[in-house]
C-alpha cells in the first residue's frame, strides 16, 4: 500500500536534526518555499559574477535550508552563534559541507514521519547535551543525533 502520509510535511519547512562532520545542524528540506524564496529575493538566478553567485546562494542556504546549529566552533574553539550572517561565513569557508548539507536536505528518508516519531520517543529523559541515535543518514529531533561522515 501507498502511505499518502509517511512525510512530516512540517519538516520540510520547519527542519530535521542531522549530525554532520561533528556539529548538529537543523536543516529544512531543499526547495522548501522559504528556501525558494530567499533564492529568489537575493538575485542568485540573474548574477554573472561566480563570487557573487555563490555568496547569494548561500545566503538562501542559511535562510530557507539551515534552521540552527550546535557545535559549531570557530579555530579557538570557541561556540559560533547561529545566524545568518555566521552561517554564510561558515558556509563559504567550508564547501564540503555545503555539499553535505544539500545532500541531506534532498534526502526524503531524513523527514520520514516515523524516523521523526521514534526519535522524539528514544529523546525522552534526555539532557541537551546527551546523544543518543547511530543510524547513517537519518535525521533526529536533537539531542538524538546521527553522524553523517
Amino acid at each position: 500500500m501507498f502511505n499518502a502520509k509517511r512525510f512530516n510535511t512540517d519538516a520540510f519547512t520547519d527542519g530535521v536534526w542531522v549530525n554532520i562532520l561533528g556539529g548538529d545542524f537543523k536543516i529544512a528540506r531543499a526547495g522548501n518555499p522559504e528556501y525558494e524564496q530567499a533564492l529568489e529575493s537575493s538575485g542568485y538566478r540573474k548574477m554573472d559574477d561566480p563570487a557573487e553567485k555563490q555568496r547569494a546562494l548561500y545566503r538562501a542556504i542559511a535562510k530557507g535550508v539551515l534552521k540552527d546549529w550546535s557545535g559549531v566552533v570557530d579555530e579557538h574553539d570557541q561556540p559560533i552563534p547561529f545566524n545568518v550572517g555566521n552561517a554564510v561565513e561558515v558556509l563559504i569557508e567550508n564547501p564540503d559541507l555545503v555539499s553535505r548539507l544539500l545532500s541531506e536536505s534532498n534526502d526524503l528518508s531524513n523527514y520520514k514521519r516515523e524516523s521523526i516519531e521514534a526519535d522524539k520517543e528514544r529523546a525522552v529523559g534526555f539532557s541537551d547535551g546527551a546523544k543518543s541515535g547511530s543510524g547513517q543518514g537519518k535525521a533526529t529531533k536533537k539531542p538524538a543525533s546521527t553522524t553523517v561522515e
